[in-house]
């Protein structure tokens, strides 16, 4: 504990405010995601209001929607993509609809990596930061309540979660996908775009992520969401594919040099 104090400490305190002020309020408890995830994909019709009623029933018994829906379960399934609100529609989000398709060990592996991703690649949180070097809840300490508060959410959900990444003691029959695997365009990645999606028409970004996820899936790679927009990055950099930039950014925006991306099309004559 004390040589990741020390550790956390050479990070200077406005660096470390700087970077923590990156971190979403996310109060979803850790026990419950699973448990909303499955609320969420048991919805045949995919409505908001069927979507509140399974989690007041399974998850919140004794809650309103605003207590429990609002306040706790969409903001944290949406900022982690594993669900998108699109009223009247509640509906899984890629990192959603492939935790769907896993197995009940493998689930919560995938949970896990959802999160560090979440914090390492879109965050770009330190790795000093994070169990097992560290938590957030250190990091912020030194940085008054309102900071430790703002993090706690997170920091709970990556210790829960920690000894179920799928480098751990679990030993899974998948590998999984760095947000490094692609730095710069090889044929590699233009086999793995061009094989995902539709040539020459507009596509949402949330629909490439998922295809692009579900490609790499049936070759035994588990990817998250947020290494795909790295790799997504890469391949509008290349010319690979041709990005559209929206007036505004939304929760699934693929956000690029300031720029939010809302669509993108694979160019024709790749």
């Amino acid at each position: 504990m004390e040589g990741s104090l020390m550790a956390l400490r050479q990070w200077p305190e406005e660096t470390r405010k700087r970077l923590l002020l990156k971190v979403p309020v996310l109060k979803l408890p850790a026990r419950n995601l699973e448990a909303c995830l499955e609320a969420v994909a048991g919805s045949n019709h995919e409505q908001r209001s069927d979507v509140v009623r399974r989690v007041l029933a399974s998850v919140y018994p004794g809650f309103d929607e605003k207590r429990a829906f609002r306040a706790l379960v969409a903001p944290t399934l949406t900022r982690l993509h594993f669900a998108r609100s699109a009223p009247p529609y509640f509906r899984l989000a890629p990192n959603g609809r492939i935790w769907k398709q896993l197995d009940r060990e493998s689930k919560a592996s995938f949970v896990s990596l959802v999160l560090f991703d979440f914090a390492l690649v879109r965050l770009r949180l330190p790795r000093e930061f994070l169990p097992p070097l560290g938590t957030l809840r250190d990091a912020a300490r030194e940085l008054g309540d309102k900071m430790i508060d703002r993090v706690r959410g997170l920091d709970v959900l990556l210790r829960y979660y920690f000894p179920k990444l799928l480098n751990g003691e679990n030993r899974l029959p998948f590998t999984a996908a760095r947000s490094d695997l692609f730095t710069k365009p090889n044929d590699e990645l233009l086999e793995l775009f061009v094989s995902s999606m539709p040539r020459a028409r507009i596509t949402a970004i949330d629909e490439v992520r998922y295809a692009v996820m579900n490609k790499v899936l049936s070759k035994a790679t588990i990817a998250s969401s947020f290494v795909v927009d790295e790799w997504l990055k890469v391949a509008i950099r290349s010319g690979i594919i041709a990005a559209s930039r929206a007036a505004f950014a939304t929760i699934e925006s693929l956000i690029m040099e300031g720029y939010a991306i809302n669509t993108v099309t694979l160019r024709p004559k790749v």
